[in-house]
């Protein structure tokens, strides 16, 4: 038995008109129905997040798909790279895609989960990506140093000054 394989290309073609098929049903589906629309990312507003090194972090990107939620795809890149490839131990990850309806709207969203800060985060370019096929929208975002420990221990002298002044008093 010979280990040879041979196509005929009739799989590529099956493949193609799959695909024809598919996005020619995307466009009837967009012309039948006028609130089909690109898809628009609501959440992260900022594209500047807050983060402490060492810590967890999650992002949320939360987003109006604009077209059926079958047709939607909503993912995160780094650096131009699939979560996925740029952090195979699973450092970062994606969570599962969510899906919500409010007042008969529905919304969809997916997390970027950092189990821990690294000083390399904060160098990094982080884009969440909401896609159909009437459109693409996508957010770029860095994380910050957040300064709430520094907040927070002023806060604390802050404190301890005003015993010892009431103590004196």
């Amino acid at each position: 038995m010979s280990g040879t394989l041979t196509f005929t290309g009739s799989s590529s073609l099956c493949h193609i008109l799959a695909v024809a098929l598919v996005c020619t049903f995307c466009l009837l589906q967009a012309e039948a129905n006028p609130e089909v629309k690109s898809p628009k990312i609501l959440m992260p507003k900022s594209n500047k997040i807050k983060a402490s090194l060492g810590k967890q972090l999650v992002i949320p990107c939360k987003a109006d798909p604009g077209f059926p939620d079958d047709f939607t795809l909503i993912y995160w890149l780094v650096n131009n790279s699939f979560i996925e490839k740029a952090y195979p131990n699973g450092r970062v990850r994606e969570s599962e895609e969510g899906v919500y309806t409010k007042v008969n709207k529905t919304f969809i969203w997916k997390d970027l989960v950092f189990e821990m800060v690294t000083s390399e985060d904060f160098e990094a370019t982080y884009t969440c990506v909401v896609n159909n096929p009437a459109g693409v929208h996508s957010i770029n975002l860095k994380l910050s140093k957040s300064r709430q420990r520094k907040h927070f221990e002023a806060k604390k002298k802050r404190a301890v000054r005003r015993r010892r002044l009431q103590q004196l008093l």
